[in-house]
């Protein structure tokens, strides 16, 4: 019985750890909104040096009762994370980064806005000819003016981020640092899973001098060999800054959910349930990147994760225990067949 006891305690030794393991983190994130607002959030362009680009910015003014006032000023930005969210530099005294676009980037200084109406101010851009290749970014800030308090603070700001990838011969790096399957409420890498993972994602560190946006697929594997491809490995078409440290994340099977925008029904895409069974599952990466006239790289990765739901882990270690058991039963009775019949010696009489 000391035996079955010290398996007993053993299986559950493993239980308690896998439970530490896999117990997720807390975070928590805020996401703020326009309510008065309404701008592009993304311009991206092609620049040759020496050459300009004239384009326009179409802004609106949701708000259906007050004329809305915007000032505009052109920041540069960097992230704040690993994840999408930039880092807005809107100090005056900022220091200027090495891809800073403000030197080389002309938009309005204010402008007035109509109750639901829309209004396009002109963009410039113009790169010295002698500017290196590379990209370089910066954000266009909206904020209202409004003397009588209507449409003021951020109910009424937005940002819209310029990108520009200027030709030439540049210097492209991206490393892989991780890759697995992700929590994307933690934000965090798991290898065991006690709730089935929606996501697999992987970390590159960006330490050339260009924006990068990789594209590729991931091949997940369960250890009896059923086997399941993502193909579109970066369906937002994010971009690793320069210098930063980005994850990109895959949902492991897509649901298509309608939503509300605007009071507009649309189709949105959601991370559902993989359905995945118990045990291991293996990981391979294959990546490619590159920019116009460069030659394209490929980036490989290997991974894995555990799946271990608590209803799996119960009757494993009941089926261990229960195992154990019976493995011990048998090997008494054969020790009593083969020694058990056997006489005693008697002691000698002096």
């Amino acid at each position: 019985m000391k035996r079955l006891t010290s398996i007993i305690f053993a299986a559950l030794a493993v239980v308690v750890l896998g439970a530490a393991y896999a117990m997720p983190a807390l975070s928590a994130h805020a996401v703020s909104s326009s309510a008065a607002l309404s701008i592009t959030p993304k311009k991206s362009y092609n620049v040759t040096p020496g050459r300009g680009i004239s384009d326009n910015l179409t802004i609106r003014n949701i708000d259906s009762e007050r004329p809305l006032e915007l000032n505009l000023r052109v920041v540069d930005f960097t992230y704040t994370d690993d994840g999408g969210t930039p880092k807005l530099m809107l100090d005056e005294d900022a220091p200027q980064t090495t891809w800073s676009l403000k030197p080389f980037l002309s938009v309005p200084q204010s402008v007035v806005i109509q109750p639901n109406q829309s209004k396009t101010v002109e963009l410039n851009l113009s790169v010295p000819a002698n500017q290196g290749a590379g990209s370089y970014y910066s954000a266009i800030v909206y904020s209202s003016g409004a003397s009588d308090g209507g449409n003021v603070g951020l109910s009424a700001s937005g940002v819209t981020l310029v990108f520009a990838s200027v030709a030439g011969d540049v210097n492209e790096d991206l490393q892989l640092k991780q890759f697995g399957a992700y929590n994307s409420e933690t934000r965090k890498y798991k290898f065991i899973n006690t709730t089935p993972p929606k996501n697999v994602a992987y970390t590159l560190k960006n330490n050339g001098n260009v924006t990068e946006a990789p594209v590729g697929a991931i091949t997940i594997k369960h250890m009896f060999g059923k086997e399941q491809r993502i193909d579109n490995v970066n369906p937002n078409q994010s971009l690793a800054l320069i210098g930063q440290e980005r994850t990109f994340s895959a949902c492991i099977k897509l649901a298509t959910a309608q939503v509300d925008f605007n009071g507009n029904r649309t189709e949105a895409k959601t991370c559902d349930n993989p359905g995945l069974w118990p045990g291991y599952y293996s990981l391979s990466l294959d990546l490619f990147y590159g920019q116009n006239g460069n030659r394209t790289q490929e980036i490989t990765g290997a991974g894995g994760f555990w799946y271990l739901p608590w209803w799996f882990i119960f009757v494993f270690s009941i089926a261990v225990i229960v195992i154990a058991y019976y493995i011990t039963k048998t090997y008494r009775t054969i020790q009593a067949k083969l020694y058990g019949g056997k006489p005693k010696r008697k002691s000698r009489r002096r």
